[in-house]
């Protein structure tokens, strides 16, 4: 099993008081699969993922990364392995080279080897980004080319889980597309997604739940809660 989630629980407070923004939610994830999930806005979904990402601090449950306890990680080392894409990306003033480069700035790569510049070209065309030069100013990028830099740049550093909250929920056709040919490809090499979504079903989901209030109302593919 690459990624189980068990009886995960957020507890927040609000105007009432404390409240579980996430009820008990457990799942199983093996390689080459993909789980969407949905349901209305507020009903937790996106504080799942950030949960599932080691980003929440009141978080109770169990977590594991190829068996191993999420408690056996920092923070920084479980995110290296489960990476959260967020609708809107975080991009740096510069070039497209700069924001692809980004994650080997930071302390946590400074002792690996960056893509090579072929391998940043491979990449882009994977991405329907052909046409795109690494020197080309991020800024003179449509939306759409700048969110599939950002998941592009998250594929390089190469997770072995992908959380994608609302990753293609703003985008043209073609770029959520395209986000969606890189996600099967990605999991097609061995990895997995999670993906908070509400497009239209495009078939690429090997499993489905719906979260309301916090709990799984409904799923299938081995998801419960």
């Amino acid at each position: 099993m690459l990624f189980t989630a068990k009886d995960i629980t957020v507890t927040l407070s609000g105007d009432g008081g404390l409240f579980r923004a996430v009820d008990n939610i457990s799942f199983e994830l093996n390689a080459g699969e993909i789980l969407d999930i949905t349901g209305p806005s507020g009903s937790g979904k996106s504080t799942l993922l950030h949960a599932l990402g080691m980003q929440v601090v009141s978080c109770t449950g169990t977590m594991l990364f190829q068996g191993v306890p999420s408690t056996q990680f920092a923070p920084q080392q479980w995110r290296r392995h489960i990476a959260l894409v967020q609708q809107k990306p975080t991009l740096l003033a510069g070039t497209v080279k700069d924001n692809l480069l980004l994650p080997w700035s930071l302390k946590a790569y400074a002792q690996e080897t960056p893509p090579t510049t072929n391998v940043l070209l491979q990449s882009l065309e994977s991405a329907r980004l052909g046409d795109i030069t690494l020197d080309r100013s991020i800024d003179k990028l449509s939306v759409g080319q700048q969110a599939r830099v950002a998941f592009l740049r998250t594929l390089l550093s190469a997770p072995r889980v992908l959380l994608l909250d609302e990753a293609d929920a703003a985008l043209d056709d073609a770029s959520a597309e395209a986000i969606g040919e890189m996600t099967t490809a990605f999991v097609n090499q061995g990895n997995a997604a999670v993906r908070v979504r509400h497009r239209t079903d495009d078939g690429r989901a090997t499993a489905r739940i719906t979260v309301i209030d916090g709990r799984i109302v409904d799923g299938q593919g081995g998801a419960h809660g």
